[in-house]
Parts: C-alpha cells; structure tokens; sequence
C-alpha cells in the first residue's frame, strides 16, 4: 500500500527530532508556535472526518474520538492521521495501542479500518513513521527506544493486539502534567514543571537560563544546546509526582 504525503522517507525519519530528545520551546521565543487547544483539534479532527472515514466506519471512529477527547497527544496523532491520510484514500483509526514511552515520547500502534501504522507522539506533535510492518529503521529511533536494530523491533511488534490499548496519559498520576515523562526520566526539555537546578525553581520562570547564557533573551537553537549541557553539568533533576502542581 502507498504512503501518503505525511509518510516519512528513511532519511527523514532519522531527523525528525535531533538528539534522540524532544526540546520544548518554552525557552525559545523566536520557535514559538502557538498550539492549538483541545477544542480547536477535535473540532478540526471532527470535520476532517466527515470527508475521510466511510460511513460505516464512522461511528466507531467518533466513539473513538471520544474516547481520547482530553487527552493531547491521541489528539495530535488523529489529526495528523485525518490531515494527511497515509493510504491517500478514506479510511479512519479504530484503536490505539501504546508500543513504548520514554521520556515523554511515545510509541503508538493506530489501527485503522485498513492497516497498523506506527505514529511518534509527544505533547506537541505527532510524526507517521509509516506502515507497523515495515517497522523502523532510522538507528537513532531504535537506539532511543533500546532496540539493538530493526529486526527485533518487527519481532516484538508483529501484531498490535499483543500490546496494551493505549490509555489517555493526561489520566496518568504518575506521568509529568505536562510533558507526560514518567518518574525518575527528564522533562521534555523546556517543560515548565521542570525544577531548576541552581535555585530550585521553576526553569522556565527563575533568571537562571539568561545568568547562564549571559543573555537577556533565548532566540536561538545553538543557545537551547549550550543551556541543555550547562543544566546537566549542574546536575538536571528529573521528574517526580511531587513536582506536579
């Protein structure tokens, strides 16, 4: 079957976040994005929808909406799914399944009404990987996600059926509120509950970053980078439940 226009050739996938990481812009004015909120993306997946899935499918494809409706990143990934139809034709998703999560970035199965795809999530975005039987060959993904290549992530993750459905993670005490990194791992870096290590404050709020960088503002990535090495040679803090507001 073909891959539609937000499928990712491999030289592309093993680009799409450098560092094997995820950077948050809250410390980069100049990358800012304004993201939409819960209502702008079901409303955007909900008409998307209407045009895509057949009509036999489409009960069970707004059941499935309903579902994740409060939760951001099965948001992302249908409206990456329903904006860029892999398949380039009709079709609609039907289940998630959660392969893997590490620090704030997810791993998930989208079965649709025709196939299994596998989707890279985080609290910002969603990335096609492509079809769940090719699996994944960028080494960078593999190696993030503790697989020593590609053959052994396609014998772990045949069927999606052999792995949990994933459930809405903003529903998950034990994950960060905000980037859903799990206790003991890093924030998403730029992640406003991330403790600072110099003052013990709020990262994004103290004047730590700006001391650091001998800076009165953060407008470029070559100063994120610089930022990032400074806050772990002072000894970065990862997450825990207590820091949740």
């Amino acid at each position: 079957m073909g891959q539609g226009p937000n499928a990712l050739t491999r030289d592309e996938e093993a680009t799409i976040w450098p560092r094997g990481t995820l950077r948050c812009r809250n410390f980069c004015q100049a990358n800012r994005i304004k993201m939409k909120t819960l209502s702008e993306r079901k409303k955007e997946i909900r008409l998307l929808m209407e045009y895509a899935v057949p009509e036999e499918h489409l009960p069970a494809a707004t059941r499935l909406l309903g579902q994740y409706e409060a939760d951001p990143l099965a948001l992302n990934l249908l409206l990456s799914f329903y904006s860029f139809l892999p398949a380039a034709c009709d079709d609609g998703v039907a289940e998630l399944r959660l392969l893997a999560r590490k620090n704030g970035v997810f791993l998930i199965g989208a079965t649709t009404f025709l196939t299994d795809y596998l989707y890279l999530v985080d609290y910002e975005r969603a990335e096609l990987l492509g079809p769940l039987a090719e699996g994944i060959s960028a080494e960078e993904l593999l190696e993030f996600f503790d697989f020593p290549h590609r053959r052994a992530f396609l014998d772990k993750h045949q069927k999606l059926t052999d792995h949990k459905i994933y459930l809405p993670a903003s529903n998950d005490p034990e994950l960060c509120h905000f980037c859903y990194t799990a206790s003991g791992e890093y924030h998403v870096l730029g992640c406003p509950v991330e403790v600072c290590p110099w003052c013990g404050g709020q990262l994004t709020r103290c004047n730590c970053r700006f001391t650091i960088l001998n800076s009165a503002q953060i407008d470029q990535e070559s100063q994120i980078e610089f930022l990032e090495d400074k806050i772990n040679e002072a000894g970065r803090i990862p997450f825990e439940t207590s820091q949740n507001p």
